[in-house]
């Protein structure tokens, strides 16, 4: 049976492999091209038919990385006659079963190509003329017939190999890290600030004999934090039917609150405190924001709760909610990757979960080693992505080729 150690070294090699067997190639084709395309180096590379190379360059290919229906035309004019006259561009068309050309483009010169998608068909062959116009419209020079070219779709789009090949390298790191998990091995997770108080919390609420109250936001259940905030509930309400307390959920979605009443009522099942549930705690406000926002509100001007805990996605109630809390002189706990609503939680909010500290508690919390597994491989995705990021930085600033190929996903 492999050891954790032989496995991980083994998996190392295989990324190295793959990194080197897949990227090099790009390196190799951006340098030929670049080479190619250099005057100084080798002549114009034409993968197409060409018209006219004395005074004006026109070539034209199916475009690349598309799913068809397009052609790509492309002029350089080397005339100083022509170029000096020449202002506009005509591109005239003609399909295998047609009788004449047709206009297709009218267009500024400057652009220096065009990709003509203009109902165009794929597997159908193309004939072009390009006219060289004058700022008066007058004919200053007329291309051969160009062509056929044929459009067609392609089966992968080479320029986002690279997001592919990371996404590989992802899928791989989080499923190693999990079966690691799963085999027993013991990660380090960073203490979160908010989850410690958490158990201080409910026990301030248990000696000043007041509720809890439990916000899970207002998004659906397929919303990742309002599953991550469900997981964190499901601790809470162990840990507060531990303590003998009482914890109040209004809920925002019918479906969050079914899910919710289950899980609170299976938490108290396996504190062994079936008894100790109140159905009538979690239940559906409403559908509507600042309705839920003015009712949450309203419950915590009544109740008085020791603790408050907004653990979800929220959007503009976020601040009402908060401010409302901390006018009672409750502990509030708070979490959301809600971006904008973060600062508000912060201020008003004696511990925040701030972005993916919301999914980290949650896999904290809960103790599932898929969720540990998963957490802890996505760190190290992060630091792959960083050493790669400034690996490929340093290469760049030397002058390597191929490197914008990868970041960017160009041709």
């Amino acid at each position: 049976m492999l050891t954790t150690k032989k496995l991980q070294t083994r998996f190392f090699l295989l990324l190295m492999t793959l990194l080197v067997v897949v990227v090099a190639p790009v390196f190799a084709e951006e340098a030929q091209t670049s080479s190619a395309q250099n005057p100084e180096q080798a002549p114009l590379v034409t993968l197409t038919p060409v018209a006219d190379q004395g005074s004006v360059l026109v070539q034209g290919m199916d475009s690349e990385n598309d799913k068809g229906g397009s052609i790509d035309l492309s002029w350089e004019i080397r005339d100083p006659v022509i170029s000096a006259n020449a202002t506009k561009i005509q591109i005239f068309r003609k399909a295998e079963s047609d009788a004449e050309f047709t206009e297709v483009k009218h267009m500024d010169i400057s652009a220096l190509k065009y990709a003509d998608k203009k109902e165009v068909q794929d597997n159908i062959k193309y004939s072009y003329i390009l006219n060289f116009l004058d700022k008066d419209n007058r004919k200053v020079y007329q291309s051969g017939v160009m062509g056929p070219f044929v459009a067609y779709p392609q089966w992968f789009n080479t320029s986002k190999f690279a997001t592919l090949f990371f996404a590989f390298i992802t899928i791989a790191i989080v499923l190693l890290f999990i079966q690691l998990a799963k085999q027993g091995k013991k990660f380090y997770v960073r203490p979160l600030g908010g989850i410690k108080a958490i158990e201080d919390a409910v026990g301030r609420a248990t000696e000043m004999g007041k509720p809890c109250v439990y916000v899970p936001g207002i998004s659906m259940i397929e919303d990742i934090a309002t599953l991550a905030s469900i997981s964190i509930l499901s601790k809470i309400s162990e840990v507060i039917a531990n303590y003998q307390s009482r914890i109040v959920i209004p809920n925002y979605d019918p479906i969050v609150y079914s899910v919710i009443d289950e899980v609170v009522k299976s938490a108290y099942v396996k504190a062994g405190r079936p008894d100790a549930y109140r159905s009538e705690d979690v239940y559906y406000l409403t559908g509507r924001q600042f309705a839920y926002a003015s009712g949450i509100a309203g419950l915590m001007a009544r109740e008085k709760p020791a603790a408050n805990f907004f653990l979800g996605w929220f959007m503009a109630e976020s601040l009402i909610l908060a401010e409302a809390g901390s006018m009672t002189g409750a502990i509030q706990i708070a979490g959301t990757d809600s971006i904008s609503q973060i600062p508000f939680f912060i201020v008003a909010c004696d511990y925040t979960l701030i972005g993916e500290e919301l999914y980290a508690a949650a896999a904290y919390m809960g103790q599932d080693v898929r969720l540990l597994g998963g957490l802890k491989g996505q760190d190290y995705v992060k630091l792959f992505l960083m050493l790669t990021l400034i690996v490929l930085f340093i290469l760049k600033l030397c002058g390597v080729p191929g490197i914008d190929t990868i970041l960017v996903g160009g041709n």
